[in-house]
């Protein structure tokens, strides 16, 4: 099977012949949108509880370029000096996540994503576009991706078997690792080669099809499960 036709089914890759047109007009973002997309990253700054010296707010991913499809989030990204260490991400992990069970946030019907980012992580988005100066960071182009039809296919395949599974299973402990492996492989695949690597290509299809949000709410149905006293041990005279 090719995994275009996949993509057709996913929508994963689309090479568009311009930007997305809720958000984009002659190459800039609308002033509404960009506005909006202002007030979400103050509300996102405040939430996190921490002072922040913030350089820039940015959008990138699929909706800062060519390649958006109906499944695409709008990646906003606060930018801050250097790097965070181990403990400062887990923190902004912990608050994104937070974020996220208690909002449910969209422009023009686009889910919006909010992440920390430090100015000197490595960043493997092929356009970048700043909401405080309103300019590009990074021009997009339109540049039909090179994807390796059978090793994604390949990919894709055994990542849904993994997952399938560790669902099944009732094991929490199962439905982590599976996750946690998912999350290093994508890492592993943009270090490596990019936004359009077998690994992130993957990736993307779980995502679409639904399956990484499966493995997310499996996990918090799990702990609850676990946390959860349902009957109380009758009390004896």
């Amino acid at each position: 099977m090719k995994i275009s036709n996949l993509f057709e089914k996913v929508d994963v890759v689309t090479v568009n012949r311009r930007l997305n047109p809720k958000l984009w007009k002659d190459g800039k973002l609308k002033p509404e949108i960009r506005k909006q997309l202002y007030k979400i990253a103050s509300k996102f700054r405040d939430f996190l509880g921490i002072e922040l010296d913030v350089i820039d707010y940015t959008i990138t991913g699929s909706n800062a370029n060519y390649t958006w499809t109906s499944y695409s989030d709008l990646d906003l990204h606060i930018i801050i000096p250097g790097e965070p260490d181990a403990e400062q991400r887990e923190l902004f992990n912990a608050k994104k996540a937070l974020w996220s069970l208690e909002h449910n946030i969209t422009i023009k019907g686009l889910p919006v994503e909010c992440y920390v980012q430090g100015a000197d992580e490595p960043h493997h988005s092929t356009g970048v576009y700043s909401i405080v100066n309103n300019d590009w960071v990074i021009q997009p182009r339109k540049v039909k991706p090179n994807v390796d039809d059978a090793a994604v296919t390949a990919k894709k395949s055994s990542l849904i078997h993994d997952v399938e599974s560790a669902i099944l299973s009732k094991d929490i402990t199962k439905v982590r690792n599976v996750k946690e492996k998912i999350t290093k492989m994508r890492k592993s695949g943009l270090e490596k080669a990019g936004e359009w690597s077998t690994e992130n290509v993957a990736f993307k299809i779980l995502r679409n099809l639904g399956l990484i949000d499966k493995l997310t709410q499996e996990i918090r149905d799990l702990e609850d499960e676990e946390l959860s006293l349902e009957n109380a041990p009758r009390e004896t005279a």
